[in-house]
């Protein structure tokens, strides 16, 4: 799937005017230069955004061949990566809106390798960290997957479209409005996101420590949750597309004590109903005020986009897969909460379902929004989102319980 992605964006939008008779002068436009850019200018953004694409290609590789591991397969997943890469590059020299670049499969194979060595480690962090008593002693308990499933939600929220950049000039740029005008707010479009995930990733804290046996569970889980939203907004800084925000931290800090407070609520597993309700209507809200800021509507209709990533491809990669991502994450919740309270058959089928149906609603809507446009991509987004969620409680937490209970460490 994260191959058709990834042929599908870097085609996008398929203008391939150039016939075999003008193969070889187009083939001219190839950059060569091995580290791309030109002989005066080396555009590092692109090369981190190339090594960066690829990676999950390497990482799912890996675990695609996690319990026949060799040196020649983990060679094979990297050539794979290397193939997928040099054929799109090939493709883009049939098309005059698209210039092929040798930069490109070079990154994009470190990208592989470089997610392949990452799984490696993740795998043998994760063996190391399972046999450890105090790990166990919370690993065990009944919410240790939901707490870490919303925990890596709330990073992602935070991080995303995870354009890092090393340039210090960049770093001190992001910090000088923070330390010259702290106090600035913006207007809260996407506030109530970011709010919903660490009330999420606060609730399922407090209760991971509660089944610990730790004394104040929603005070420590509540401090801890807003502790981390205050340093991953400063670790925005390092990010291009994103700037570090008091508002956002706040925000952040809000959540977590609301998810401290949560924790508190009587009946949480005796109304499910209720609560599946709250976070539909929370998310709903949520996707909402993100697509119809600034929330003026007109009587003209600008239409519904069909063709996906439309709005997208005159955008860098990670643009469009950051909003892309944005979308799926704003639903994800919705399809985990309603496997959680509501367990049976055709739980990702509901996830699907709802999630699609209250995006289009969204989607559909913000035709009416001047300036903005419905976008089939967001509801696809959505769908994905809410099949993500309903999956990991469906099939993740079975497959994270049955590991926790195995004694033989040589395979996750």
């Amino acid at each position: 799937m994260f191959a058709v992605f990834v042929v599908y964006g870097t085609t996008f939008p398929f203008r391939f005017d150039i016939g075999w008779h003008g193969f070889l002068r187009e083939a001219q436009r190839i950059n060569w230069r091995p580290l791309g850019g030109t002989a005066d200018n080396i555009i590092l953004s692109d090369i981190v955004q190339n090594i960066m694409l690829f990676m999950p290609f390497g990482f799912l590789g890996y675990f695609s061949l996690i319990y026949k591991s060799s040196l020649a397969r983990k060679a094979a997943v990297v050539l794979m990566g290397a193939s997928l890469s040099a054929s799109v590059e090939f493709l883009q020299i049939f098309s005059p809106v698209r210039y092929p670049a040798l930069s490109d499969v070079i990154f994009n194979t470190v990208g592989t390798a470089v997610g392949l060595l990452v799984a490696m480690s993740f795998k043998r962090s994760v063996l190391g960290f399972k046999t450890h008593p105090l790990a166990r002693r919370f690993l065990d308990a009944p919410s240790a997957f939901p707490a870490i499933i919303f925990l890596g939600l709330v990073i992602a929220g935070c991080w995303e479209p995870f354009d890092f950049s090393l340039d210090v000039g960049l770093v001190i740029s992001h910090l000088k409005p923070l330390i010259r005008h702290p106090f600035t707010f913006a207007n809260p479009d996407d506030d109530l996101m970011s709010f919903i995930r660490f009330l999420l990733a606060s609730l399922f804290m407090c209760r991971l420590f509660a089944e610990a046996g730790l004394r104040l569970p929603a005070l420590w889980g509540a401090i801890l949750l807003g502790a981390l939203g205050g340093a991953l907004e400063l670790s925005q800084a390092f990010i291009q597309s994103r700037l570090p925000e008091v508002q956002d931290a706040l925000v952040a800090m809000l959540g977590s004590a609301a998810g401290g407070i949560a924790y508190f609520f009587p009946g949480f597993h005796l109304r499910p109903r209720t609560w599946t309700l709250a976070g539909a209507a929370m998310i709903f809200l949520s996707s909402a005020a993100r697509a119809w800021y600034p929330y003026h509507f007109s009587s003209h209709y600008s239409g519904f986009n069909w063709v996906l990533f439309m709005p997208y491809y005159e955008h860098t990669t990670f643009q469009a897969l950051g909003d892309f991502i944005e979308s799926a994450m704003l639903f994800f919740p919705l399809g985990f909460l309603l496997a959680y309270f509501h367990p049976g058959v055709r739980m990702e089928a509901k996830g699907v379902l709802l999630s699609g149906a209250l995006a289009f609603v969204v989607e559909a809507l913000q035709g009416f929004v001047p300036g903005r446009y419905a976008d089939a991509t967001d509801v696809l987004g959505a769908v994905l989102g809410g099949f993500a969620g309903a999956l990991a409680l469906s099939r993740g937490w079975p497959a994270f319980r049955e590991y926790m209970a195995r004694d033989d460490d040589e395979q996750v």
